[in-house]
């Protein structure tokens, strides 16, 4: 693969964000955010338990990256991180890789999910029907006929 020509800033968010130090620790970010200069932020989540606050807390800082024109990704190397963006639907808005390098990679390739760069992949899936009119209903077993009570 050939070099990476978009700059990229990897910024580390280490700590459990919860009530007391959300503020903090989005200011952090946003600083982080600002200052970087790059058009490519991956934010590499080294924390082994990713909370609500801190889902809501990237959610807005891709929201600032996506309007100043930038990329935000994430890059979570805990299999436990990963299952919760994963569990959450994050991992598709998010584009969340396991490594840095994976991440900056999914942002060569699809954009890391912003509007206008989804990959082909990321797109919904119809559900298969079946031919030909709808199955009967199944019977649902002796107790459930109305013959059949259950007396206590």
């Amino acid at each position: 693969m050939s070099a990476e020509r978009t700059p990229v800033t990897v910024v580390p968010l280490d700590v459990i964000v919860d009530p007391e130090n959300e503020e903090t620790v989005e200011a952090e970010l946003r600083a982080l955010q600002a200052g970087a200069g790059a058009s490519v932020v991956v934010v590499h989540v080294r924390a082994r338990v990713v909370t609500p606050r801190a889902l809501h807390l990237l959610l807005r800082a891709r929201e600032r990256a996506a309007a100043a024109g930038g990329i935000l990704c994430v890059a979570a190397p805990g299999p436990a991180a990963r299952r919760v963006f994963h569990l959450t639907g994050l991992s598709r808005v998010l584009r969340v890789a396991a490594t840095v390098a994976g991440a900056v990679r999914r942002n060569a390739d699809a954009g890391c999910g912003h509007p206008g760069s989804a990959s082909p992949r990321s797109r919904a899936i119809p559900s298969p029907r079946r031919p030909g009119p709808p199955r009967p209903a199944r019977p649902l077993g002796r107790l459930a006929r109305p013959d059949r009570t259950r007396r206590p």
